[in-house]
């Protein structure tokens, strides 16, 4: 599992499963030319979708090339937001924070010749890092939230906090729910695609999640449930009733142990803020290995075919065994 290879400081998960960087490699690229050694000062306006239904738009104005703006929409800002969002970008970028753009929910400005100290600390490459990966800064708020009452042994509230992490297929699906307890954190992900074939390909995945935790050391147990089945976790909530149209849920509970440092608990949530996109991505790179098999085969028996067909139509004079000669027609 990619999470188990992070946590223990590894660039690539286990049983071949590829590790996605979390973040925007686009927008990465376009901040650390400004940002960097290289401090490249033209204007820019560019605007990128990425995973998760988030938008992002970089502007330079030409008037002032060295200020640097980061506008970013997210799916559900209100529950980020009521859960920590506003208060961990504040920190992470102090007195950066500016008004957004209409159609965006959060907007920081950078002065490429005076960078900005934070928790990340005070290079331009460090910044422009921080910035290309603000999805998971966001998102992952509320689970850091969640996290630091467990490390911290606090008491947690009552109640259930759920991030509509993408749009909902017909069918449903795409929350997470944070479910806080004194001792654990559980973390569950209502999990669906539009297509059939996806959803099929997924459920397989999920599973193997759950087979793939008894091989790994001190990674977080794992449990799958289908749609009309959710975790009895959330079944007392009214807002977290079962479908069993979508393709399942897949829960992992988070002990005190996984969280009690800061770049262990920081790895945790981005791992759980990326998992949809690393699932997605996997989907679908299993559908395009069946379909290249699959193009190969047809390939080969084509060629079988081909090497079968009698080239030519003329008749032909044969000699037997004893001498005799006969034409084949």
């Amino acid at each position: 599992m990619a999470w188990a290879a992070k946590q223990q400081g590894g660039g690539s998960a286990a049983n071949g499963l590829m590790h996605l960087e979390s973040e925007n490699k686009i927008l990465m690229e376009a901040l650390t030319a400004r940002l960097g050694p290289s401090q490249k000062r033209e204007p820019c306006e560019l605007k990128i979708a990425d995973f998760d239904d988030v938008l992002y738009k970089l502007f330079v104005p030409p008037e002032t090339p060295n200020l640097v703006t980061l506008h970013c929409a997210i799916k559900d800002w209100k529950g980020v937001e009521d859960n920590g969002g506003q208060d961990r970008l504040e920190e992470t970028f102090p007195g950066c924070v500016c008004t957004a753009e209409e159609g965006f929910d959060v907007a920081i400005r950078v002065d490429a010749d005076n960078i900005p100290k934070g928790p990340w600390g005070s290079t331009g490459e460090a910044c422009a890092k921080q910035m290309a990966d603000i999805k998971t800064l966001l998102v992952g708020a509320p689970l850091v939230k969640a996290f630091k009452l467990l490390e911290s042994g606090g008491s947690p509230q009552s109640g259930i906090t759920t991030i509509q992490m993408r749009k909902p297929t017909p069918d449903g699906g795409g929350e997470m729910h944070i479910v806080a307890k004194a001792d654990r954190v559980t973390v569950v992900f209502a999990v669906d695609f539009a297509d059939e074939t996806d959803k099929a390909i997924t459920r397989i995945f999920l599973q193997e999640f759950v087979e793939a935790q008894r091989s790994v050391n001190n990674c977080p147990p794992a449990n799958f449930s289908r749609g009309s089945e959710p975790p009895m976790e959330i079944q007392s909530f009214p807002n977290a009733d079962g479908n069993p149209d979508i393709a399942g849920f897949i829960s992992f509970t988070i002990f005190k142990s996984h969280v009690d440092s800061k770049p262990k608990m920081l790895q945790s949530a981005k791992q759980l803020v990326n998992f949809l996109t690393y699932l997605q991505y996997h989907v679908k790179a299993t559908k395009t290995y069946m379909h290249m098999r699959m193009r190969s085969k047809v390939n080969s028996l084509l060629q079988v075919l081909t090497r079968a067909q009698q080239t030519s139509t003329e008749a032909k004079e044969k000699k037997t065994f004893t001498g005799k000669t006969f034409t084949r027609k």
